[in-house]
């Protein structure tokens, strides 16, 4: 079992993807009860062992998954147009980000994701104290950076939040459209990948049983902040995005 794993996908062994089940699970427990962090965690998790070029490609899949079940959990909440309105541009740029990532070279992807990750930190306190209240030019522009983006790097949510927010959103109804622009977007994004042979069978299986993993975290975190006060202390999480961000950029180098 061990060596078919393997040889499917080298990096991968039955012990790894066990423990990424794990990680999944619970980072989309912690991302739920702090408000954001899962994919980032799961990006340090699983660089190291596929690879930076297979990471995007793997974790749109693991965040389609989730982002469809909070839709579905968070259904009677959503703003359907407004969703649909920053996707119909978020959707053809993600697909353009998606023909850059695959001709970046692993090392510096691998680079990027370190850097992006330290400066996702203050970069995210930082735009959650602001809402953007463009009109329908500036939303159409920072719907399109964001598609590119999430192609190549990850975070690039953090540019929606505030966007929905000035928009008038709030609470559930936030969370319900931000999922469903992203659960399009990672749609788009895995059929471009697809096509260019940057996801490949193997690749795509071991994404949904870590996909898998993540809705019951993610059903738990509603569960537990729907009915009590607990909260995840965010500087927990950021504490650990940036040491595992060194350890991406100290690797990249050497």
């Amino acid at each position: 079992m061990l060596h078919q794993i393997d040889t499917l996908l080298p990096g991968l062994t039955l012990w790894t993807v066990l423990a990424a089940i794990f990680v999944c699970f619970a980072a989309s427990t912690f991302g739920g009860m702090s408000g954001f962090g899962a994919g980032l965690i799961v990006t340090l998790f699983l660089t190291p062992i596929v690879g930076a070029k297979a990471v995007i490609p793997m974790l749109s899949v693991t965040m389609l998954m989730t982002n469809a079940s909070r839709v579905w959990f968070l259904r009677s909440s959503l703003d359907l147009r407004m969703a649909l309105t920053i996707a119909a541009i978020a959707v053809p740029m993600s697909i353009a980000g998606a023909n850059v990532f695959v001709r970046l070279d692993s090392a510096v992807i691998q680079a990027m994701l370190g850097i992006v990750l330290i400066v996702s930190v203050p970069a995210r306190r930082l735009v959650a104290a602001r809402e953007m209240k463009p009109g329908t030019a500036g939303m159409l522009a920072i719907g399109g950076t964001y598609g590119f983006l999430s192609s190549i790097i990850v975070g690039a949510g953090m540019l929606i939040i505030p966007l929905l927010m000035g928009s008038g959103l709030a609470g559930v109804a936030l969370l319900a459209t931000d999922a469903m622009i992203a659960t399009i977007v990672s749609t788009a994004k895995i059929a471009a990948f697809g096509t260019l042979d940057a996801l490949t069978l193997p690749m795509l299986a071991v994404a949904v049983v870590m996909g898998l993993a993540m809705i019951p975290g993610t059903w738990l975190s509603a569960w537990i902040v729907r009915r009590t006060q607990v909260r995840l202390h965010t500087a927990f999480i950021e504490t650990v995005i940036v040491v595992g961000a060194l350890g991406l950029i100290y690797r990249s180098v050497m």
